[in-house]
Order: C-alpha cells, then structure tokens, then sequence
C-alpha cells in the first residue's frame, strides 16, 4: 500500500461501505486508537491514513448467491457477488474472503464494487 492506491471498505455485516485512496505511506504505531477485538483490546499497529472519495448512504449488501440443496449449487440470492470474481465460492463460506485483513483485487473487480456503491 502507498499514497494514491485506492480501496473499497467492507464491514462486518456484509456491507461494502465506502471507497477511499491512501494518503501518505503506512506506519506502525503502538498508540492505543480504542479498537477492540470481541471484548478485549486490539492494537492493529499497522496503519495508513486515508481520504474518503465516496460513502455509501444505503451500502450494497453481499451475501452468498448459491447454497447446496440434494447436492447440487442452486443460485437463489443474486447480488455483487456475483459480478467480482476474487471471490471463488460463491456459497456461505464467501466470507472467508474478507476476513480482518486488506486484500489485492482486481481493478476490474474494483471497479465493479465501485459502481455498486456509488449506485446505491
């Protein structure tokens, strides 16, 4: 990560919330900033600031699409995820995708999840 990349910001919940762009390089940094992981405490020292280019009023929600039903994937809850493809499985493990970390997509995915928050 670097000054002038962008991202997308998901939240727990299913919610791709907003779209940003890094200023500055990222740092490490023992300050404590608040954050909690379940009940206790939480460092997360590895840190980049960043501006707001778009939030969401009503973020787009992602959830599985398809679930196995006699053994077969049946396609039931169409939504982003089925337009972004660095998400494999499209089931209810999809999450295992986003879990507590940054991660590189495409620039075509990005700019699909893109276009959905500015959309809703």
């Amino acid at each position: 990560m670097k000054e002038g990349d962008k991202a997308v910001v998901y939240t727990h919940g299913g919610r791709f919330v907003a779209v940003v762009e890094f200023v500055g390089n990222y740092f490490y940094s023992e300050e404590d900033i608040g954050w909690t992981k379940g009940k206790n405490r939480f460092l997360f020292p590895y840190r980049i600031k960043f501006r707001i280019i778009h939030e969401s009023k009503n973020p787009p929600m992602i959830s599985f699409s398809t679930e196995e039903i006699e053994n077969k994937a049946r396609h039931n809850n169409p939504n982003v995820i089925d337009d972004i493809t660095f998400i494999a499985d499209k089931g209810r493990t999809w999450n295992q995708y986003l879990q507590v970390s940054i991660i590189r997509i495409t620039e075509e995915d990005f700019n699909t999840i893109c276009k959905a928050i500015i959309k809703s």
